[in-house]
Parts: C-alpha cells; sequence; structure tokens
C-alpha cells in the first residue's frame, strides 16, 4: 500500500468533530445529570407563574435570576464534570487515533454545549407560554443559556484535570462556590482600600470578568433600569451600564474559549502521562 491511499484512509477533521458530537449526543441518554439539569429548569422556568397580576413579566426575571445562580449553574457544571469522565477508561484509545485529540475534544465540547443551551432555553417556555414576553425576560433567557453553557464548559474543563470523580465532585463545587460568593467576598474586602478608591475601574473589571456577576448585574438593571452611571464609579462603569447585555454575550463566548483550551492541555497532558 502507498503513501497516498494511507492519507486518503486516516479520518478527515470534518469527520471526527461529526462523529464525536453524535457520540456526545448518544451517550447522555443514559446521563442522569442531563435529566436533573433539564428535571430542575423545568421547575425554575415555572416559578413565575407564582407572580401575580402586573408585575408578572418582571418577575418571571427575577425568578430567573435567582434560579440560574443558585441552582442552575450548579446543575450545568456538574453536567459538564460528568461529560469529561464519560469516556475515562476510553481515553487511551482515543488518544491513539490517527484523527488526534483535537477534533474529537472540539466535537464532544460542541456536544455539550448545544444539550447544555438548548435544554437551559426551556427555562423561560412557561413564562412564554402564559403572554410573559418582554425584553426582561428575553435578557433573562439569554443570559441564563449563556451562564450554563460557560459553567458545563468550566466543569468540562475541569474534568480533564481533575481524575477522580470524588475529587472532581469537591473541585467543582469549589468552583461554583468561588464563581457565585468568592468573587464578591473579595471585592467586598478591599472596597475600602485607598487603592481601589483611587482606581474604581480595576475593581469594576474584575466584577465585570465573572460571568455569575455579569448576569446578575446585567438582568438587575434590566428590569430596575436603575441609573447604574449615577454611580460615577468611572468611565468603564459607565459603558458596561450603557453594554451590559453585549458584553455578557461576549464574556460568555469569551470563557467558552478559555474553558475549551483548559480542556485540550488537561487532556494533553493526560497523554504525556502515558
Amino acid at each position: 500500500m502507498n503513501a497516498v491511499s494511507e492519507v486518503h484512509m486516516l479520518p478527515s477533521v470534518k469527520g471526527v468533530v461529526s462523529a464525536a458530537l453524535r457520540r456526545e449526543w448518544l451517550s447522555h441518554r443514559l446521563n442522569r445529570f442531563l435529566y436533573a439539569h433539564i428535571a430542575l429548569v423545568l421547575v425554575i422556568g415555572a416559578l413565575p407563574l407564582l407572580t401575580p397580576g402586573d408585575g408578572f413579566s418582571r418577575g418571571a426575571a427575577w425568578w430567573l435570576l435567582h434560579g440560574v445562580l443558585y441552582a442552575v449553574s450548579l446543575s450545568a457544571l456538574l453536567l459538564g464534570l460528568s461529560s469529561a469522565h464519560a469516556e475515562a477508561e476510553e481515553h487511551v484509545w482515543i488518544m491513539g487515533q490517527p484523527g488526534g485529540i483535537g477534533p474529537w475534544l472540539t466535537g464532544k465540547a460542541a456536544g455539550l454545549v448545544m444539550l447544555t443551551g438548548g435544554s437551559t432555553a426551556l427555562i423561560g417556555g412557561p413564562a412564554l407560554a402564559m403572554g410573559g414576553a418582554s425584553r426582561e425576560l428575553a435578557v433573562a433567557m439569554s443570559g441564563a443559556v449563556g451562564v450554563a453553557v460557560v459553567c458545563a464548559l468550566a466543569g468540562f474543563a475541569l474534568g480533564f484535570w481533575v481524575r477522580d470523580g470524588v475529587r472532581g465532585l469537591i473541585a467543582a463545587v469549589a468552583v461554583w462556590f468561588a464563581m457565585l460568593f468568592g468573587v464578591d467576598l473579595l471585592l467586598l474586602a478591599v472596597a475600602g482600600s485607598p487603592w481601589v478608591q483611587a482606581h474604581p475601574d480595576a475593581w469594576i473589571a474584575v466584577l465585570m470578568a465573572n460571568p455569575l456577576d455579569a448576569f446578575r448585574i446585567t438582568v438587575l438593571f434590566s428590569v430596575e433600569r436603575a441609573a447604574f452611571s449615577g454611580l460615577g464609579a468611572g468611565a468603564l462603569t459607565n459603558w458596561w451600564a450603557a453594554n451590559a447585555v453585549g458584553w455578557l454575550g461576549g464574556l460568555c463566548l469569551a470563557w467558552v474559549a478559555i474553558g475549551g483550551v483548559i480542556a485540550w492541555l488537561g487532556l494533553r497532558r493526560r497523554t504525556d502521562d502515558l
């Protein structure tokens, strides 16, 4: 067999990505974390129905905000972790394939993003069905999808670095606490320092970089329409107030890309250990 025919026998990058994506879809048919995530999304999506009268639209956004921050984000994180650990016993075989780990990881991550994003989008279904369509609800729904995908990719990346299942769960919960409370507590602790008072944009930049804080503040000011710029914290604050939705979208995309790179580095490290 000559060299030309051997080249034609190698799978294409597109073929490997497509195969990994299809396998990710199929493997989640028995994933209890996916069904728990969908059930949680549907329950949270139904909570706005408890808000009576004219405050239904604004109330729906509030329900979704808190549901995503305190439940869906952790659920998505664990879903990503379970995805990374799903083929752990087959990694030696997968890494030995001529297609390489990059296309396989891309297809697997794409499947996870589609599953997480699609299932989380159901969170606004009950409110929409009850006639609660509004800009606030659209912001909360799109933000929920973005935050869930970011958390899923964070768990996905973590799973390739922490191989043990129990340690992976502990690490995932620690990451979730850091994103949900840790950054805020740190910022509160240093808020009164003279340096922070003299450089408020640096303090705001850290807040802006956390996707959970960005989601929280974007929905907060979308619902209340508060004059965020009235705080007079600086030019960066004013820019954020004027471009909050666009910033949240760009930030989620950046975190997804970072999560993919960290996952690839974790898988490469495992390859080096073999």
